[in-house]
């Protein structure tokens, strides 16, 4: 099962084998509107057709170069090392006066050496050693060859579901938890609210990952809801680490999925 090359905040690294296993294999298009990282894409078979979106430029970018400029994306980063220095050296120079690889660069090494993958200050520690030549080009390789039958887009979610909506597309959502404060693109209650009235009448089907909360109960109480439990924290000390609830929604029954995959 390939990894993705990046950590993200809420990224599906621990749940992504439940998930693929929950989805149906009756569609041609596979669509990830909220993309981040794409553990659950880089883990599952290759549809005939694969959409990546993520509203985060950075994100689209570091794929986009790692797609079409594998090698210049290589040279630039095994040359580096982990430092503090060089990380608020990539902190604070701005965007505008960097190519898109030079970008994608700094992007990933913000995201490897940042505390919880956040990219905004130096993680380190005294029981862990920091990466040695810091990409793994077999993972590189692996990867770009994965996006080969993939599009790359940088769309809001409601566009995205417009354009690729028909009776052959899975979209995988994986929006924002629903009242937290982690994520740096916000993610309002009125948006949540545009995400499952879109849902609501889409023709293809869906899956949305989301964390267990009463007001995300009551508005997706028409479909199918799945609980799970999943370990998910930043804290430096096991005291501060925990377990929360997520829910697992999906407009046609998960379960019925699972049972005809294991009978197979």
């Amino acid at each position: 099962m390939l990894r993705s090359p990046l950590s993200w905040m809420g990224g599906k690294y621990r749940l992504r084998k439940d998930l693929i296993k929950l989805i149906p294999n009756n569609h041609t298009c596979y669509a990830e509107v909220f993309g981040g990282a794409s553990w659950v894409l880089f883990g599952k078979e290759k549809s005939a057709v694969e959409v990546y979106n993520d509203i985060n430029r950075d994100l689209v970018n570091f794929f986009r170069i790692l797609k079409y400029h594998p090698d210049e994306l290589k040279n630039w980063i095994e040359k580096d090392v982990v430092s503090r220095e060089i990380f608020n050296e990539y902190k604070d120079i701005p965007g505008k006066y960097l190519t898109d690889i030079q970008r994608a660069v700094r992007f990933y090494y913000l995201n490897k050496y940042s505390f919880a993958s956040k990219g905004d200050c130096f993680g380190y520690g005294t029981s862990k050693r920091p990466h040695q030549g810091i990409f793994d080009t077999s993972l590189i390789d692996k990867v770009r060859d994965r996006l080969s039958n993939c599009y790359i887009e940088n769309i809001s979610f409601d566009i995205l579901i417009d354009k690729y909506d028909n009776e052959r597309t899975f979209f995988y959502c994986d929006p924002p938890y629903y009242e937290t404060a982690q994520y740096k693109d916000k993610f309002y209650k009125e948006d949540h609210l545009k995400l499952v009235s879109l849902l609501k009448n889409i023709k293809g089907q869906f899956m949305v990952t989301i964390n267990d909360h009463p007001e995300v109960r009551e508005w997706y109480k028409e479909f199918y809801i799945k609980e799970v439990d999943v370990g998910y924290s930043v804290c430096r000390t096991k005291k501060g680490r925990r377990r929360f609830g997520e829910l697992i929604i999906t407009n046609y029954d998960s379960e019925d999925i699972l049972q005809k995959k294991v009978n197979v």
